[in-house]
């Protein structure tokens, strides 16, 4: 099954741990929340419609990449658009799970083709459809300007887990390096919870 990732800075994942993935319009959150991400868009995705089951908007959902390395990434890591405050690379970490996993644990979830903002964006609800996606565009490093706007937006094809995700579901954490593996495998600990963590820079710029 299609492994996902998900971004989230370090200070997030205490909350997670006990709580788990809320949606942005959950009633459940984090009241520490360190967000990395571009709060135009956060605030567009209240409003940009699922055309398919199960519905809403897509701040009921909790978003994945489907590859690592995103756009998103480079630009927290560049800083260089004045939305997104540059955070160091180390202080980010990947929350990884599978479809497999997801289905095990009654998630629902879709996907769509590209960046779920879009308005020509299509969705799909059944895995049969995931081999209409770019795979070529979704894991290839090369995405910039210069390659044209759709290698851009396939690549950042979205996997948007309904709802809520449960801890258990997490089948890995990705971290930069050793300093950020410690800190986090005493965070584990500290819960008594187990999950794999692993030193992936390749999953970094």
């Amino acid at each position: 099954m299609k492994q996902l990732f998900r971004i989230t800075h370090l200070n997030n994942l205490p909350f997670i741990l006990i709580n788990g993935l809320h949606c942005p319009n959950s009633t459940v959150q984090d009241p520490d929340f360190v967000p990395i991400g571009f709060p135009s868009l956060i605030d567009y995705r209240k409003d940009r419609i699922v055309p398919i089951s199960p519905g809403g908007t897509l701040s009921a959902y909790i978003p994945f990449y489907f590859w690592y390395r995103s756009p998103m990434l480079y630009v927290i890591h560049k800083g260089n658009d004045p939305e997104v405050i540059q955070t160091p690379q180390e202080e980010i970490i990947y929350l990884v799970t599978d479809m497999e996993k997801l289905n095990r644990l009654g998630c629902q979830y879709i996907f769509t083709d590209r960046h779920a903002k879009l308005d020509y964006t299509k969705f799909y609800n059944n895995s049969d459809d995931l081999e209409k996606l770019n795979w070529e565009f979704i894991k290839t490093d090369q995405w910039g300007r210069q390659f044209g706007a759709e290698r851009m937006e396939m690549k950042q094809a979205e996997c948007l887990v309904y709802r809520y995700i449960p801890t258990e579901a997490l089948l890995g954490i990705a971290v930069l390096n050793e300093k950020v593996y410690d800190i986090v495998i005493q965070r584990l600990k500290g819960n008594e919870i187990e999950i794999p963590v692993k030193i992936r820079p390749n999953f970094y710029f």
